[in-house]
């Protein structure tokens, strides 16, 4: 009886403590907390016509449609959230997966001089196929179609290698066939791409996007920096690479993703489950690794979810409304152009406090966005110095080089520091600080730098009876 009383006694107490924390004493959520639990809303009604799914299965079998096996994958972990993967292991839906990372993929891209590789594999393009075939002709049907990412409040992460392979395939099939094809290419990729980095709901799609466009950049700066440049690539640069906009630089989407994915899992007391898998690599490790982000980036954003050893959320309702408060200043922060986010030490005062609080999660998880963040300002200074070196190129009567990076104007500047890019002449570079905000000289380990070649405008003829002109260091 003694037993029977004592066991009573703990799930009254478990019953009331638990309903104390999530009423948090009747007291009604904060707008920032409702706010951050609203959900993206959906426009399109066709799955099967929604880029999302077709991403999803891209890699399916010659003979499947991957939007329609991308969309069935969905569906299933829809079904059951406490999954973390989508399931690629039914007959069919990985048939075409490769196991490379984004180094390993067309090496010609990387080359000194890759135009001149790109033409010496006309032939091997003209006559390509299977797999490769399939993803060149899947890309440009993905390239025209919308994209509305249904990945908000799933924990699963697309795979990418194969799209991103076929990225590469397609730009580089239309460089060795004309320049003008290339860069005609290049622009509906890096449109469809920042398409998709403005409306991504998840940081995986964030990062995807991201990807692609550092890839198109990386391009585009390697042959702007040749001795001798198409008309074309001049000609064309400045309108597919612009800064990117407020809305492409926020990171609101993703944050109240996994805001959500925290707030769902511990109303719902689940727990995630890792599905064995045979890859090499998981999506989000092989995400990390062609991003250059820390090997655990995602992992450090995502909340843990655990319980007592009495069944206790160890995330409180008060946790969440400062959470709540923290989250809200970082899309504040990342709309606002600003380079450092603010810390969830720094906000946590400014939250609600409890009892329950204090005494369940004396020391809160605090996720770590910064270098999510520091990613979309790397992206961002890559676009500014793909347009920079085109304008170096240009006859100039300005004879310095950090002058002419000056007069350009503010949108063109150092998205790190706020001031005009850098150049060294002795690497003959323009760069970006980076995130240290330092000035290490362009050095790729710590800056964002391209090669950058400098024309002056012609000198003015000397007319009879006047001085010569006075040359000045163009350095």
């Amino acid at each position: 009886m003694k037993h029977l009383i004592i066991g009573v006694l703990i799930l009254w107490a478990f019953f009331q403590i638990s309903g104390l924390i999530w009423s948090s004493k009747g007291q009604p959520p904060s707008p920032a907390f409702t706010r951050l639990l609203e959900p993206p809303q959906q426009r399109l009604v066709d799955p099967y016509e929604n880029g999302y799914f077709y991403l999803l299965g891209f890699a399916s079998a010659a003979t499947l449609d991957p939007a329609k096996t991308g969309h069935e994958i969905w569906v299933e972990t829809n079904a059951a959230p406490s999954n973390s993967d989508f399931n690629y292991e039914k007959p069919g839906r990985a048939e075409l997966q490769i196991q490379l990372s984004a180094e390993q993929i067309l090496p010609a891209w990387n080359a000194e001089s890759p135009m001149t590789e790109f033409k010496n594999m006309q032939t091997w393009f003209h006559q390509m196929t299977g797999r490769d075939r399939t993803f060149l002709t899947r890309y440009e049907r993905w390239l025209s179609m919308p994209f509305e990412d249904m990945g908000f409040a799933h924990n699963a992460t697309p795979r990418f290698a194969e799209m991103f392979l076929a990225h590469r395939l397609y730009i580089a099939d239309g460089f060795s066939r004309q320049t003008v094809l290339g860069m005609h290419r290049m622009t509906q990729d890096l449109r469809m791409w920042r398409h998709v980095l403005r409306d991504a709901t998840t940081i995986a799609t964030k990062v995807m996007a991201q990807i692609v466009i550092t890839d198109d950049l990386h391009l585009l700066s390697t042959l702007l920096s040749q001795a001798t440049v198409d008309k074309t690539v001049l000609a064309m640069t400045p309108n597919i690479a612009p800064p990117l906009t407020a809305t492409e630089s926020s990171l609101r989407w993703p944050l109240q993703h996994q805001f959500t994915l925290g707030v769902q899992a511990d109303r719902a007391g689940t727990f995630i489950t890792k599905r064995p898998s045979e890859s090499l690599l998981t999506p989000q490790q092989w995400l990390a690794g062609a991003a250059r982000l820390p090997e655990l980036a995602f992992e450090r954003i995502a909340h843990p979810h655990g319980r007592s050893l009495v069944g206790i959320p160890l995330q409180t309702r008060e946790t969440w409304e400062m959470y709540a408060t923290y989250y809200d200043a970082i899309i504040h922060a990342t709309e606002a152009g600003q380079t450092t986010l603010p810390t969830l030490r720094e906000l946590s005062g400014t939250a609600r406090h409890g009892m329950a609080e204090r005494l369940i999660n004396t020391a809160p998880f605090e996720p770590d966005w910064a270098p999510f963040h520091y990613q979309l300002k790397e992206t961002d200074a890559r676009l500014r110095l793909a347009s920079l070196q085109v304008v170096l190129r240009r006859p100039s009567a300005q004879t310095t080089v950090p002058n002419r990076l000056a007069e350009v104007g503010s949108s063109y500047y150092d998205p790190f520091s706020g001031l005009p890019m850098l150049w060294s002449p002795t690497q003959q570079k323009i760069y970006s600080v980076g995130k240290d905000r330092y000035d290490d000289g362009g050095d790729q380990s710590f800056d964002v730098s391209v090669p950058a070649i400098v024309t002056l405008a012609p000198a003015p003829t000397e007319s009879h009876g006047s001085p010569p002109a006075r040359r000045t260091n163009r350095h």
